[in-house]
Order: C-alpha cells, then sequence, then structure tokens
C-alpha cells in the first residue's frame, strides 16, 4: 500500500522534532509495522558490521516514523542471501556484504523484490548486471579510484601510475577503472613501476597489507602507494601506510558526522565503518521513504528513490540516487598515515586528508554517456 506524499516542510519540522525529543500528541491508533529484510553474510567481521549499522539506522528511521503512526521492523537472514526474506513481505532488503554478496543480492532483485546494495563495491552490479530494483548505497570500484586520481592528479599533480595487479576478480576492477579515470583526469598508466609517481594497489582486500609491503620493500615511498577501501584502515598501526580511498572515516567530525561516528562508538564500543554506515544509511532511507511518500510496498519504494529525494548521510551534500544505474551519488575521501607522535587519544594511523566529489558528485564512478546499465521495464 503506498499513500501521499508529506510536504517538506512538514517533514523538516518532524525531524527536528524526532531530533530533539519534542513529540507531538496524536490520536492513538495502531501503528502500521513495515518490514526491512537484512541479509547477514557468513562472514561474522562483516555480518556484525551490517547488524550494527542497520540497528543504529532502525533507532533513527523509528524515531521520525512513530511520529506519523508507522514503524520498521528489520528481519534478517543469515544464510539464503535474503531470497526467505523477500518471499515473506519484506518491503526491501538490504546486504551486498561479504564474499559472493552482492550476485546474491542482485538475484534477490531478479526475483522481484527491492534491494539495497551496502557492502559490494563491484562496478559490475552498476553496469551489465544492474536491475531497476537495485539501488547502491555504498560507493563502486571506479568512485574509489576516481576519487584517488581526482587527489592525487588533480590536487597533488601526480600524472604517472603504474597498477600491480594480483590477478583477482577485484584486483581485476580496479586495473580496469584506472585505465579509465586516470587519462580521464590528464594522467598516463604506464607500465614501468620504478618511474611511476604513483603505484595502485589493484589486488583483493585481504591481499593488501602484503602488496603493501611488498611495495615498501622495493623501495616505494609511502605517500606514494595508493589502495582502495577500508583494508588501508585495517592495518596494523606499525604498518599502516599509503593512500586509501574510503566511502566512510570514524574520524569524521564536520555535518554531523562526529555526532554520528560517536553515537555508534557508544553503542557498539567500535568504530564506525564504512559497511556499517551503508546499513545505517539503507535503513534510515527506508524510514525516510515510509514517511515522506507512503512508501508501504515495493513499487512505492522505487518510485521514491527514483524521484531522487534530497538525503543526509551526514556528508555535508545532499545525497540522491542517479537514474542511470542507481548509485548514491556522495562524497568520498583519501585518508593518509600519521606520524606515529600524533597516534594518541582514539586517533587511528590514518588521518583524512581530503574529501573528494562535492563540487561534482557525478564526477564520481561510471558516467550516463558510458553507462552499460540498462533497466528493463
Amino acid at each position: 500500500m503506498s499513500g501521499h506524499r508529506i510536504g517538506r516542510r512538514v517533514f523538516l519540522g518532524a525531524v527536528a522534532a524526532a531530533g530533539t525529543g519534542v513529540i507531538s500528541p496524536r490520536t492513538a491508533r495502531a501503528e502500521e509495522v513495515i518490514v526491512l529484510g537484512v541479509a547477514l553474510p557468513a562472514d561474522p567481521d562483516k555480518a556484525t558490521e551490517v547488524s550494527r549499522g542497520a540497528a543504529l539506522g532502525l533507532d533513527d528511521a523509528n524515531a521520525l516514523a512513530t511520529l506519523f503512526g508507522k514503524r520498521l521492523r528489520l528481519e534478517t537472514d543469515a544464510a539464503g542471501g535474503g531470497r526467505a526474506l523477500a518471499q515473506t513481505g519484506a518491503v526491501a532488503v538490504l546486504g551486498g556484504a561479504g564474499a559472493g554478496g552482492g550476485e546474491a543480492l542482485r538475484e534477490v532483485a531478479v526475483a522481484g523484490a527491492v534491494v539495497l546494495n551496502v557492502g559490494a563495491p563491484d562496478d559490475r552490479l552498476r553496469n551489465e548486471a544492474c536491475d531497476r530494483r537495485m539501488f547502491h548505497v555504498t560507493a563502486s570500484v571506479s568512485m574509489y579510484v576516481d576519487a584517488l586520481a581526482e587527489f592525487l592528479i588533480g590536487q597533488r599533480k601526480l600524472l604517472r601510475w603504474a597498477v600491480v595487479g594480483d590477478g583477482s576478480p577485484r584486483g581485476a576492477e580496479i586495473e580496469a577503472a584506472a585505465g579509465r579515470s586516470v587519462p580521464r583526469r590528464g594522467g598516463s598508466v604506464i607500465p614501468d613501476a620504478a618511474a611511476a609517481d604513483v603505484l595502485l594497489l589493484a589486488v583483493d582486500e585481504r591481499g593488501a597489507d602484503a602488496a603493501l609491503a611488498r611495495a615498501i620493500a622495493d623501495g616505494r615511498r609511502p605517500d606514494r602507494i595508493a589502495g582502495v577501501g577500508e583494508a588501508g584502515l585495517r592495518l596494523p598501526v606499525e604498518r599502516a601506510a599509503g593512500l586509501w580511498a574510503l566511502n566512510w572515516h570514524y574520524e569524521l567530525e564536520r555535518f554531523s558526522a562526529r555526532e554520528l561516528n560517536g553515537r555508534f562508538r557508544r553503542r557498539f564500543n567500535a568504530p564506525l565503518a564504512e559497511t556499517s554506515w551503508a546499513s545505517w544509511a539503507a535503513v534510515k532511507l527506508v524510514g525516510e521513504a515510509v514517511v515522506r511518500a507512503g512508501a508501504g510496498d515495493s513499487a512505492a519504494l522505487v518510485a521514491f528513490m527514483e524521484s531522487a529525494p534530497p538525503f543526509d548521510g551526514h556528508k555535508g551534500d545532499a545525497l540522491t540516487f542517479r537514474k542511470w544505474d542507481h548509485q548514491l551519488r556522495q562524497p568520498l575521501y583519501v585518508a593518509g598515515p600519521r606520524k606515529r607522535e600524533e597516534i594518541a587519544g582514539g586517533l587511528g594511523p590514518l588521518a583524512v586528508l581530503a574529501d573528494v566529489g562535492g563540487k561534482n558528485l557525478d564526477g564520481l564512478g561510471t558516467p550516463m554517456a558510458d553507462t552499460r546499465c540498462r533497466f528493463a521495464p
């Protein structure tokens, strides 16, 4: 069932009331319960990141939804990749984390359910394997590489790049993305690593530590090695090095990011990871769809997401979904190592050096002119 949209002024007023704990009295009535499915990966660490982010998002979503007589409820699936959730009436399924998680989530979308990808950066899912019912909250491989190129070429004028790969599917995606992104920004990818200004690690995240160690052993400057995703944040302090493109960082402070990071740490005694941020955002997005558009079924949810409603993900810019591949537009970050003496008082080994993409969010990821995504009607 779908209802009418509420005006933006009413919505923002309710957001303010929910945020300050001011709840206007309303006539008592039965709440409308909307079920949101959460597909947990087999990897226990990733499963924890998804479930924690979704739990925090549920709190935020219901703080608003209950003002309008609605409530979200989470149901989890730790074995079937979300297929059982879609069959039991969930308005959407979030997932995609862990090995094979993206493809499993795509199967749920192909079967007819709305899905929110919170963990799979695969470019393929945004291109030839896209689906109209699939929305990508987490960033893509191309977005990560574009962020590195924008920072290293556009700001630091490091034009010559070499790529070292490990033969993995993720490594191949990173290398292909560099082949598109670097020339587009005025740089070049060269075969001679010794002559390159930047060495890009095109490796699976499980091999990032070893690849970084080899590059440093070969004499590469740590600030001239680049990588993709949170693998850099997971390095031991004594081996932290390189420049890493990130979707989130647990030390972000501007645009209420400090408050979000603090709430997560107080509740779970852990830093807010990328997958947790995406899971929080996905649940909160569904909550806004339920309130603002009365989206109580999958068709209404798709229509709301495709209308590009602005979403506050505590990144400073209003985040919206692209019409051509359903990727969430968002700034990314580049982090690099701190001096050892600066790592204290809860500060990690990698500090945010720049946020990237704010002036042109469509500059990160596959542009509309190059998309291979063709949504079926």
